[in-house]
């Protein structure tokens, strides 16, 4: 069976929840299953002739050789030659098997993988940083820098010592030359070291080929990985490994986990041929019962090493008995060995499912001489700036009682006041900002700041164009009140939506039941898209609102539709826009 052959099994296993014996279960995570459907298509794609990548099954191959060149440095099996798991074979034979059909480099420059504690992440690094600093930069014909970075001395050490351990009896270790501050590669003079800021060895001025980040959740910024930018290398790696965390405002959580599941998961637009990606995690069903935590059959998926073998099972079982036994322990638990962000369970806002399959390719109905909220969502100046159209409309559906029932079509737009500042949140944010403004999504207002003045001839214009009868302008008077009070003179209806709980919980909840229900209509749009992947809720007192202050990235179209439906849920057809607005009006009092 050739290693691809392998792969393609061990994935429809994973798919499948496939249960060999108690050593061999396949039973995985959702996003480990979108993981291996990933790699099924990819397998589909490289067999069309128009795609850029394609299967080497003898750098596949290599790899796996490789470490059976390296030994176990501890455990049951200290010692004795590395045979990696299908699991582990899943993650490098990917990273070397994909390669650019027209070049024979690697497909993939950035690696995601997060799993829970002691399921051999370093092991894995500490081989792959070896067969960079050697097979591959002997390949490239280049001296390859390699770095082991964390937050603390003892953490970037723990690769770099696990490598040095790795050789100690192998018959690779002549090829290498070890000391406490770096092994190097005897033929080609290649290194790796480690960069800790204890050591105040932040990597300035360094030219990663390959770069290690460990445990990633312990990183305040993104300081180390910003490192890889200035790879100026034929085939550089960027490696992030870590477990879940605490702090789900470290960019662990808020940047690289979330946008990492939204490239794997199949119901959004967000595509990243460049970065493999694999999370073992327990689905939140698994723990939302805290008696079914105790099945031991789910800890499979987020220990695909560990509960392969039974010394590791027991050590997972006695650490679960204590957790039960010890509360207190229990977080820990969940978080270091099942792998769980514990804040980040109920926190999403939209199943991106049910948001997708609101898209249309065509609108139903002409939209010309129709009613229109407009929300706006008014940057402070210097950032994103968005503004929605909601359009409500009776359709032809019928409730149980014999009444149209009333959609709703969707438009977003939004404006960045220049190209430095959006260079700047495509690097901050993982997206393809370039991409929505080819695309006729965003504005760039060439400005210092955003200029209001712009983004209301831009409201104006497409509502005069599509001959919509504006009935509303909907702000949160953060960053607005000047303008709210020119347009108000102007003769247009002005509204403030609070931004509280009480105010925007009626909005929030009902905009997202009708999403469920497929009442929302909306073109394609992947910033709109982008957007709402990135909502989080917060909650007070059985109320919820978007949380602006949780997301990093941009949230900004959100917020401007849930402003514009905050006003469109009340209109009712045959009556006047004043109507409409005391009737609102009404309602906050």
């Amino acid at each position: 069976m050739t290693i691809l052959q392998e792969l393609v099994e061990y994935a429809r296993n994973c798919i499948d929840d496939v249960r060999i014996s108690e050593d061999e279960d396949y039973i995985s995570c959702k996003k480990h299953k979108w993981a291996c459907k990933r790699f099924l298509r990819d397998v589909a794609r490289a067999k069309k002739k128009n795609c850029v990548f394609t299967w080497n099954e003898q750098e596949a191959q290599k790899i796996v050789t490789w470490f059976s060149h390296l030994n176990h440095s501890k455990g049951v099996l200290a010692g004795e030659p590395i045979n990696l798991t299908k699991w582990e074979k899943f993650i490098v034979c990917q990273l070397y098997g994909w390669r650019m059909k027209y070049t024979g480099l690697k497909r993939f420059h950035h690696v995601f993988s997060e799993v829970g504690r002691k399921n051999a992440k370093s092991q894995i690094m500490a081989g792959v940083m070896l067969y960079e600093i050697s097979a591959a930069s002997t390949a490239n014909e280049e001296i390859y820098e390699a770095y082991t970075a964390g937050t603390k001395r003892d953490q970037s050490k723990i690769v770099f010592n696990e490598a040095k351990l790795m050789l100690r009896n192998s018959p690779l270790q002549k090829k290498f030359r070890s000391t406490n501050s770096e092994i190097r590669h005897i033929k080609t003079g290649s290194t790796l070291k480690t960069l800790s800021k204890d050591d105040k060895k932040t990597g300035d001025g360094t030219n990663p080929a390959a770069l290690c980040i460990d445990e990633l959740h312990q990183h305040p910024t993104m300081e180390f990985v910003d490192l890889f930018l200035g790879a100026n290398t034929k085939d550089p790696t960027l490696f992030i490994i870590t477990t879940a965390g605490y702090n789900l405002n470290y960019p662990a959580y808020s940047v690289e986990y979330k946008y990492c599941s939204q490239v794997l998961n199949p119901g959004t637009d967000i595509e990243n041929d460049d970065y493999l990606i694999d999370i073992c995690e327990l689905d939140p069903e698994d723990y939302s019962d805290p008696e079914k935590l105790g099945n031991e059959r789910l800890w499979y998926k987020a220990n695909p090493i560990r509960m392969s073998y039974e010394d590791g099972r027991k050590k997972i079982r006695d650490a679960y008995r204590i957790a039960k036994e010890v509360p207190e322990k229990m977080s820990s638990f969940m978080t270091k060995m099942m792998n769980i962000w514990l804040q980040a369970a109920e926190n999403g806002y939209m199943d991106m499912a049910k948001w997708k399959a609101c898209e249309v390719k065509e609108l139903p109905i002409s939209t010309k001489g129709m009613p229109v909220y407009v929300g706006f969502d008014m940057s402070a100046k210097i950032d994103l700036t968005s503004v929605a159209f909601v359009i409500p409309f009776e359709s032809e559906e019928r409730d149980e009682q014999g009444r149209r029932i009333v959609k709703y079509i969707v438009f977003t737009h939004s404006f960045i006041p220049s190209r430095e500042k959006m260079i700047e949140r495509k690097h901050t944010d993982h997206f393809d900002y370039d991409m929505c403004e080819r695309l006729g999504y965003l504005s760039v207002t060439d400005s210092p700041i955003v200029d209001q003045s712009y983004v209301m001839r831009y409201v104006l214009e497409t509502c005069k164009e599509n001959s919509w009868e504006i009935q509303c302008l909907c702000f949160d008077p953060a960053n607005a009140s000047k303008l709210m009070m020119d347009l108000s003179d102007q003769g247009f209806d002005v509204e403030e939506v609070y931004q509280s709980h009480k105010s925007l919980n009626e909005s929030t909840q009902g905009f997202r039941e009708q999403v469920y229900c497929r009442n929302i209509l909306y073109t394609y749009n992947p910033l709109l898209n982008f957007a709402m992947a990135n909502a989080v809720i917060r909650r007070n007192n059985g109320l919820i609102k978007i949380d602006k202050d949780a997301s990093i990235r941009r949230i900004d179209p959100v917020d401007a539709v849930l402003c514009a439906y905050k006003l469109a849920m009340y209109h009712e057809f045959g009556s006047s826009k004043l109507d409409e607005i005391d009737k609102f009006l009404e309602m906050e009092i």
